[in-house]
């Protein structure tokens, strides 16, 4: 590195220098508060492999603009613009979007918070003319039991755009951000608030893929298969990674012969019968399967004797089996996470 000097690092260069400078235990403090992802400290460690025979002029050259950096920012922006600003910088705007929801520091109260007291029916007016953005943006901020419902209650040729933006984060923030919250406050008082009935939380707003399957959780069952068929069509990984997170009704055969029984305990044998008409003879099996024979007689007694049912029906009742399976993994009394193949392969002696 002869001959080299602060100014001609580069970025990458000039934070490798000051890493080895600083020594691995502090090095790797900086880092772990850096909020870095893998790529960039994986880059960062590649520099710093490549370091040989860092001339003392080299060190302090970056030590001194590191200190210079230092000095500047007492007369830069502070607080959540500075952290705006970083992120924007490091980021990208869409990422940082994503992000600064959740490193903002919690107000008095919680965004749209006039929105997220008004009744379902009447928040789906309020959002009626707004943009699949804007949209996207509320439900991330509502109660999630809200959320949910507003969802299911979307016109079909909105819901999907609504959804795509709250799975791929991105929203506006400062002041952009509070402009949306006085307008549609505003519109929520033009409607008149009706209680939910529900009480506010102080839970952070998530983003992404973690956003929507929190809010599809609580939305109609047959809202949420449609969402899901049509998002693994749109968009395959996305698709994916949302559905693992989750469980559906069809998820039903791969639970465990404990875990399923256990559920299955939950639900009114009515409800199972009800549950099981039109479904693939793979669920039925796993159902009868799992209950006593007497238990398991009475069930397909009872789905013989059924006629001709609405899907709304069929859909509510498998609503109950998928509640008690969500229930249960929520107290940790199961695991519904699917293995991957190589998961699976690894465990092979």
């Amino acid at each position: 590195m002869a001959g080299e000097s602060g100014e001609e690092l580069t970025g990458l260069r000039k934070a490798a220098v000051l890493a080895v400078m600083l020594g691995p235990e502090k090095a790797a403090e900086a880092i772990s508060h850096s909020k870095l992802g893998q790529p960039e400290i994986e880059r960062l460690a590649g520099e710093v492999a490549r370091l040989e025979g860092v001339e003392e002029a080299t060190q302090q050259a970056v030590a001194e603009e590191f200190r210079q950096l230092a000095a500047a920012g007492e007369s830069q922006p502070q607080g959540a613009a500075a952290a705006e600003e970083l992120l924007r910088r490091a980021l990208g705007p869409e990422k940082a979007a994503e992000v600064m929801p959740r490193v903002r520091p919690r107000r008095s109260g919680r965004p749209f918070a006039s929105l997220a007291q008004l009744e379902a029916r009447r928040l789906l007016d309020a959002l009626r003319e707004e943009q699949p953005l804007a949209t996207a943006v509320v439900l991330r901020h509502l109660p999630r039991k809200l959320a949910g419902e507003v969802l299911s209650g979307l016109p079909e040729e909105v819901r999907m755009e609504v959804v795509m933006h709250v799975a791929k984060g991105g929203e506006p923030y400062g002041e952009g951000l509070r402009q949306m919250e006085s307008a549609l406050g505003r519109k929520a008082a033009a409607l008149g608030v009706g209680g939910t009935g529900e009480e506010e939380t102080e839970e952070a707003a998530t983003a992404g893929p973690r956003a929507l399957v929190e809010i599809l959780n609580q939305a109609d069952l047959s809202v949420e298969n449609a969402v899901l068929e049509a998002l693994v069509e749109r968009d395959p990984e996305l698709g994916e990674q949302v559905r693992e997170s989750m469980f559906v009704f069809a998820d039903l055969p791969r639970l465990d012969t404990k875990a399923v029984q256990m559920a299955l305990r939950e639900v009114e044998a009515s409800d199972l019968a009800l549950a099981l008409k039109g479904a693939p003879e793979e669920i039925q099996s796993v159902v009868f399967d799992n209950l006593s024979e007497n238990a398991a007689a009475g069930v397909k007694e009872d789905l013989e004797s059924l006629g001709r049912i609405r899907r709304r029906d069929v859909y509510s009742a498998q609503e109950k089996v998928v509640v008690a399976v969500r229930t249960l993994a929520d107290e940790g009394k199961i695991n519904i996470r699917q293995e991957t193949e190589k998961e699976e392969e690894e465990m092979v002696e």
